[in-house]
């Protein structure tokens, strides 16, 4: 089967989005299947990155508003010479409303993934008239949406989709890839948060709660970029605790899987959360993870089971809950033991394969 990948962000820009479609392409490339992936340039980045998968460039539109269907143009192109059976947009906006257009044209079955953060009430997308109907259009005409959780499902129909087209498949992870680890350099045993240093991640909450914390604790290592790095820091003295909290900034590769196997446990902390990759990371390497009790964290995180959830933005719940995970080691190592077991379903090579049964499905309908 030939599947053509279009997204609105790839590598060498690294983030959840990115590391998803890219781990698909690989799996599905080993499964025997030929992947196509058209992805914009970045600009002032060398995009000519060696994959085991074929990599389309195309120059991205100034804007979301004007000319985003311009990318028809590569991708006509693109299916002229190498024929696609399946055409997977990957967002909500513009892929997928650019990809229905394809579909019109080339009678080619359409899978559409949001991010999520494309589809959520109160985003840039869904906060612009113009642009959520570009949305609900794109969403409706395809012949099967991806959801990576009930609640992303739920926001799907709540757009107008037929539940029969939406399919949940959640995220996967590379088990694999956290089987082999070093000693990270840390000097003394750490708690650890990972993600864009932003609003919506609520790294201030997890400072304020971890600064009421009494008595002897781990240190608290968060990694990640972000706007909001001086302001965390600046918080972080003035809470008193500088000497114990090290941003580490942009971690990834090899480094990134010391740094997960080396914590103590993981804390997702964020105010919104459709479905955190950052978690799936976690327990591949065998951590409990603290969460907040939002939308995709409730799916990923059962209370007890191997992890903890706390109401979001609640600072005094998250100071209680760090506090049973840090000091009540009968707690901790029975989550931990029933990670290993939960995590495995996650794994890229058995998630690439429900996508991969989908594609040949629309392709079998629409035939």
């Amino acid at each position: 089967m030939k599947i053509c990948c279009y997204t609105d962000t790839f590598f060498p820009l690294v983030g959840g989005a990115e590391m998803v479609l890219h781990n698909l392409a690989i799996q599905l490339t080993r499964c025997g299947e030929e992947v196509h992936i058209l992805a914009p340039k970045v600009r002032g980045a060398d995009n000519k990155e060696k994959f085991p998968y074929h990599v389309h460039r195309f120059g991205k539109p100034s804007s979301k508003r004007f000319m985003v269907r311009q990318t028809l143009l590569h991708l006509s192109w693109l299916h002229l010479r190498h024929h696609f059976d399946v055409l997977h947009n990957h967002s909500g906006y513009p892929p997928a409303y650019v990809g229905a257009t394809f579909k019109k044209w080339f009678d080619v079955p359409t899978v559409v993934r949001p991010h999520g953060s494309d589809i959520v009430p109160g985003g840039r997308i869904r906060k612009n008239p113009r642009l959520e109907k570009r949305l609900r259009l794109a969403l409706v005409s395809a012949d099967a949406v991806i959801a990576q959780g009930q609640y992303l499902k739920d926001l799907i129909l709540s757009l107008g989709v037929d539940k029969n087209r939406i399919h949940i498949i959640h995220n996967g992870v590379n088990l694999d890839a956290f089987s082999k680890w070093q000693v990270f350099p840390h000097p003394r045993p750490y708690i650890l948060s990972l993600g864009n240093l932003i609003h919506r991640k609520g790294f201030d909450i997890l400072l304020r709660a971890y600064a009421r914390l009494k008595g002897a604790k781990p240190d608290l290592a968060i990694a990640g970029p972000g706007p909001e790095e001086g302001k965390l820091k600046s918080l972080s003295k003035d809470l008193g605790i500088a000497e114990q909290v090290r941003f580490l900034g942009f971690i990834e590769g090899q480094e990134k899987v010391n740094l997960f196997r080396c914590a103590d446990f993981f804390v997702c902390p964020s105010r919104k959360e459709p479905f955190a990759n950052v978690i799936l990371e976690a327990l591949a390497a065998g951590l409990p993870v603290i969460a907040s009790g939002v939308d995709g964290n409730k799916e990923l995180v059962h209370h007890n089971r191997h992890g903890l959830l706390f109401p979001p933005e609640d600072v005094g719940a998250l100071k209680n809950t760090l506090e049973r995970m840090i000091y009540d080691k009968t707690l901790s190592n029975r989550l931990r033991s029933a990670i290993p077991n939960y995590v495995k379903q996650f794994d890229w090579s058995i998630v690439a394969k429900q996508y991969l049964k989908l594609y040949y499905t629309v392709r079998r309908n629409g035939s």
